[in-house]
């Protein structure tokens, strides 16, 4: 089967190579211990690991031989047991690696290095850029610029003609001048959020005016954020590149936890080749950190790790609840049928036996990465409101306080937002109708808060909305223009009764070094004073230390 990945291997094959006589020396050495001490643990167990990285790696590149040989120096490392090795158990290995070493020599010796190949894949469409700005020589230099950064660009002079432009295909990103008819630019904004797809594309506004007040407005139209003129375009095109990046669907996330370079160099090829983000750990004290902040789809386990199994790696991981639906591939060089009941009882949701093909590989991976994240989507979403679960937004949290630590200078608020009298809605309407007033309320946040801010239920009739690059007080200028849209929102009941629901809202700016506990604490105690304070109301935590 050929793919992508044919050069890159070819490549990684002739550095397999030249890499396989410093191991082959290894295993030279690690036998000279043995002889000396055939009790030395450590020796028996490096011997094996070695041996082993040989018959995982050597058919990939196409030397079946390397393989059975590998395989075959590993079951006598495991006949041997807890040893202690005997002159026969070392002559055996001998024999083997002087196989070993003939079979390395006549591959790199016909190994030679292929021609460039004569074409490459069509590279990807560029990202596609609607400019919006009626002034002519703004508009055009603002084209000009965006066509030199990579962009397929586009332009409307104005939003009348914008607003045909969008009614046959929706770009990847909106720039709206709002200098010359913000109410007009705004409006154009809200209607493309409001038709389907609508919710995708990256918006951008510039205007002159660059206040605070000018930025919660843009963000309150739906805009994911906004620029004064004159527009810094480095600026402009950083956050852009930011944001269709961060909106795009992810690349699958892909943990290995693999300390062999050859075979980790081999699913880097393949998996990259896929369009997969890989991240290698060799030490497998490093996992738990790794899984808290790489946050796999997928994790691919090998089984032979220094001072651990990868057996119990992955009994470990089960039985931490917040990777109960991670999909878990288990890479060994044993098929034997006891090997895939060790991998079951264990926890794995597949058994690979190395060396593995790569079309074997992706599609294994693929369905696996497929059904986990669909899995996570039914776990982390609230099946009423599609925001994200009370235990989702909580790690969301988590992962904002990691920046902040890295970055001090962050800012960041939590925003709590309750009902107001919402039982004695279920109570004189009925649950239905109000099921509904809770999905209006979802809808309207998803709307006009920024496609990056989190935003979940946090449980019954309570929201809670997380907002990074705004303090507590431009935030609360924000959430005061949502608490005034719902309020003037009309509801109305299965017999026809039409009604008004308000909400109240507490927000806490996030303080240095502070836990998650405190700083949900502070805007529940805001949301609280607002509640004492007359309902519909929005209140401010004051600053702690």
């Amino acid at each position: 089967m050929t793919g992508p990945w044919d050069d890159e291997l070819a490549a990684l094959r002739r550095l397999y190579l030249r890499e396989a006589g410093g191991r082959i020396d290894d295993l030279d050495r690690l036998l000279d211990q043995l002889e000396r001490d055939g009790s030395d643990a450590r020796a028996l167990q490096d011997l094996r690991r070695v041996f082993h990285g040989f018959a995982g790696s050597g058919a990939t590149y196409g030397m079946a031989a390397v393989s059975a040989l590998g395989l075959e120096g590993e079951r006598r490392c495991s006949a041997v047991g807890s040893g202690p090795v005997v002159a026969a158990d070392v002559k055996g290995w001998r024999d083997g690696l002087a196989a070993l070493r003939r079979e390395i020599a006549a591959a790199a010796q016909g190994n030679a290095a292929p021609p460039e190949a004569a074409g490459r894949d069509v590279e990807p469409p560029l990202p596609s850029v609607l400019v919006i700005q009626e002034e002519a020589a703004d508009r055009e230099a603002l084209v000009r610029a965006l066509g030199q950064e990579s962009f397929a660009v586009s332009a409307a002079a104005g939003v009348a003609a914008a607003a045909a432009a969008l009614g046959t295909r929706l770009p990847d990103a909106l720039i709206v001048d709002a200098e010359f008819d913000q109410a007009a630019a705004f409006a154009l904004v809200e209607r493309l959020r409001a038709q389907p797809g609508g919710d995708k594309p990256v918006v951008l506004v510039v205007s002159r005016h660059g206040g605070v007040l000018d930025r919660v407005d843009a963000i309150h139209c739906g805009a994911d954020g906004h620029f004064p003129k004159p527009v810094d375009i480095l600026a402009l095109v950083r956050r852009l590149r930011f944001l269709l990046d961060r909106e795009r669907a992810e690349p699958p996330r892909i943990l290995s936890v693999e300390d062999d370079p050859q075979q980790a160099a081999f699913l880097r090829t393949v998996l990259s080749s896929a369009g997969y983000e890989l991240r290698v750990v060799d030490d497998p004290a490093r996992l738990e950190s790794e899984l808290a902040g790489f946050r796999p789809d997928l994790v691919l386990m090998d089984v032979i790790l220094p001072g651990v199994s990868g057996y119990d790696l992955v009994r470990s991981l089960r039985q931490d609840e917040r990777h109960a639906t991670l999909p878990v591939i288990v890479l060994t060089t044993r098929g034997e049928l006891d090997a895939r009941i060790e991998a079951a009882r264990a926890g794995g949701d597949e058994h690979l036996v190395k060396p593995v093909s790569p079309g074997l590989l992706l599609s294994t991976v693929a369905a696996r990465v497929e059904r986990g994240r669909f899995l996570r989507l039914l776990v982390e979403r609230d099946g009423l409101t599609g925001l994200l679960t009370h235990t989702a937004l909580l790690e969301r949290a988590r992962a904002v306080l990691a920046k902040k630590r890295r970055d001090p200078h962050r800012q960041a608020t939590w925003i709590m937002i309750d009902l107001d009298r919402f039982k004695a809605v279920n109570d004189e309407h009925g649950h239905p109708t109000g099921d509904q007033v809770l999905m209006r309320l979802s809808g309207l946040l998803r709307a006009r808060l920024r496609q990056a801010d989190v935003v979940g239920r946090y449980g019954g009739e309570e929201f809670a909305v997380v907002l990074e690059d705004l303090n507590a007080e431009d935030a609360a200028r924000l959430v005061e223009r949502l608490r005034a849209e719902f309020a003037a929102i009309e509801h109305r009941s299965r017999e026809g009764a039409e009604f008004r629901v308000t909400f109240s809202a507490g927000l806490a700016s996030l303080g240095d070094g502070e836990s998650a506990s405190a700083w949900v604490d502070a805007a529940d105690r805001a949301l609280y004073a607002a509640k004492e304070g007359g309902r519909n109301l929005v209140v401010v935590a004051p600053a702690r230390r």
